[in-house]
C-alpha cells in the first residue's frame, strides 16, 4: 500500500474508530530534546535491530540509483516513527497525519511529513518482502529528490508489519532548536536551505491562533529567523520557501513556550479512507472552511462556482502532470488563472495540496501556518474548491486540492 503525505503545502486523520483507541499510543523510543541537524548530532539511539530493515534500504536506494537519484540517507528518527506505525496500525488503514505530524516531531524532524509505503506478509514470506514493496517505493521516488530513509517493522507470532517513510530533506538546520522552552525564552532558527528554493520565510502561528511572518535573513547562504515565546502553549513555525511552483513548505514543527510537549499520540495512529467522490468532497471542504472560520469568529465565504471551475482545472493541471504547487508551467500562478476566468478581485488567495480525505486536506492546511492565514484571512469573501482524484495505488486514491479564496 502507498501513502503520499500532503506534498508541497503541507500535507490528518479522515475516520478513525471511536473509543479506548482514540486515546492514542506512547511512542516506543524516547523523545529529543531538540531539534537537531542530524540523527548523529541528536543522539538518537538505533531501532530495534531487524535485517529486513538493511534490505528495504537497500532496495530504496536501488530504485533510487535506476531513476538516476542519490540514494537516501537511512535516519534512525525515521525509524523510531516508523516502528511506532508498524506496531500500531493494521489491515487496510491508513496514518492518520495528527499522528504522523506528532510522531516526526517527537523524534526531533522538522521537514515535511514522509511518504510512506505500508505492507505485511506470514513469517514465511518475509524474503520476499522488499521486492513487493518495489512498486511504491519506485512511485514515490519519481516526485521530489527523497533524502532520508526510515523503516519499522514489527514481528509477531502470525504476521510481519512493515512502514517504510521517505523523506524530502530541502533543507539542514545549521543548529538544534529547543523542543520545549521556559515562559518567555528565545530560539534561534537557522537552516541552510537547497539553493533550488529562493526567498525564505519564516511564518509562526501563536498559540492564540495568530498567525505572523517574515522574510529570513539570509547570511552565508543560512536563512535566519528567531522564535520569542509570549503567552505560554505551542508555537508552529514554518519555514518557506519558493521554487518553480511557487511557495513550499520546507519545514512545520512545533515548539512548546512554558509547556511541556505530549508524551501520547492524539489519536489512533491509523485512519480509514472510506468511499471518495469528488464532488461530494468539495461540498465537504466548503463546509469546513466555513466550520474553522466560524470558530476563529470570521464570517463565512460565499462557494462560488466560477472560482470552483478555476480551482479544479488546476487540481487536474496537477494530477495530469504529477506536481503540488502554486505555479504551473501551462496555467501561471493563481492569479493568471482567476483572471483568465473572467475575474478580477483585489484579493487572490491559494492552497493546494494531496490527501486522502477533506478532513485530511483541511487539518493539514490549518497545521500550516501559511495556509491557516489563509483560511481565516478577515477579506476573503468567496471560495471555489477543486478536488481532482488522482488514479489508485495499493488501493488507495489520492485527492488533488485547491482552495481559492478572494474578496
Amino acid at each position: 500500500m502507498l501513502i503520499a503525505a500532503l506534498a508541497a503545502v503541507l500535507a490528518a486523520g479522515a475516520t478513525g474508530t471511536a473509543g479506548k483507541a482514540e486515546r492514542g499510543f506512547v511512542p516506543a523510543g524516547p523523545a529529543a530534546k531538540a531539534y537537531a541537524p542530524s540523527a548523529a548530532s541528536a543522539g538518537r539511539p538505533a531501532a530495534p535491530v531487524d535485517p529486513l530493515r538493511a534490505r528495504i534500504v537497500a532496495e530504496a536506494a536501488a530504485v533510487a540509483r535506476k531513476l538516476g537519484r542519490k540514494p537516501p540517507t537511512p535516519d534512525r528518527r525515521l525509524d523510531w516513527a516508523m516502528t511506532d506505525l508498524a506496531r500500531n496500525i493494521r489491515g487496510d488503514e491508513l496514518p492518520a497525519l495528527e499522528v504522523l505530524q506528532f510522531l516526526t516531531a517527537h523524534y526531533g524532524l522538522v521537514e515535511a511529513p514522509p511518504r510512506i509505503v505500508l505492507s505485511h506478509t506470514s513469517p514465511a514470506g518475509a524474503a520476499d518482502l522488499p521486492d513487493r514493496v518495489r512498486d511504491e517505493l519506485t512511485e514515490l521516488s519519481r516526485g521530489p529528490a527523497m533524502g532520508r530513509i526510515g523503516v519499522g517493522i514489527d514481528r509477531t507470532p502470525d504476521a510481519i508489519y512493515v512502514a517504510v517513510a521517505l523523506q524530502a530533506t530541502p533543507l539542514k538546520l545549521t543548529a538544534p532548536i529547543a523542543r520545549k522552552l521556559p515562559g518567555g525564552g528565545h530560539a534561534k532558527i537557522a537552516a541552510r536551505v537547497e539553493r533550488v528554493y529562493r526567498d525564505p520565510s519564516v511564518v509562526i502561528t501563536a498559540p492564540d491562533g495568530s498567525v505572523h511572518g517574515e522574510a529570513a535573513a539570509v547570511v552565508g547562504g543560512i536563512a535566519q529567523g528567531d522564535l520569542r515565546c509570549g503567552k505560554d502553549g505551542v508555537y508552529q513555525v514554518e519555514i518557506t520557501g519558493v521554487d518553480a511552483h511557487g511557495a513550499e513548505v520546507l519545514a512545520n514543527f512545533p515548539v512548546y513556550c512554558g509547556a511541556t510537549p505530549p508524551a501520547r499520540s492524539p489519536g489512533r495512529a491509523g485512519m480509514s479512507q472510506g468511499v471518495v467522490k469528488a464532488d461530494d468532497a468539495e461540498r465537504q471542504m466548503v463546509a469546513l472552511v466555513n466550520r474553522d472560520r466560524k470558530r476563529a469568529g470570521l464570517a463565512p465565504v460565499v462557494a462560488d462556482a466560477t472560482l470552483a471551475g478555476i480551482a479544479r482545472a488546476h487540481s487536474r493541471d496537477m494530477v495530469d502532470n504529477d506536481f503540488v504547487g502554486h505555479v504551473s508551467p501551462r496555467t501561471g500562478a493563481a492569479v493568471d488563472r482567476v483572471r483568465r476566468g473572467g475575474v478580477s478581485p483585489g484579493l487572490v488567495l491559494e492552497n493546494v495540496g494531496r490527501a486522502y480525505s477533506t478532513e485530511q486536506a483541511e487539518s493539514g492546511f490549518l497545521s500550516s501556518p501559511g495556509h491557516r492565514s489563509n483560511i481565516l484571512h478577515p477579506e476573503a469573501r468567496k471560495l471555489g474548491v477543486g478536488i481532482v482524484l488522482g488514479a489508485p495505488v495499493g488501493g488507495v486514491t489520492p485527492m488533488l486540492v485547491t482552495q481559492l479564496f478572494t474578496n
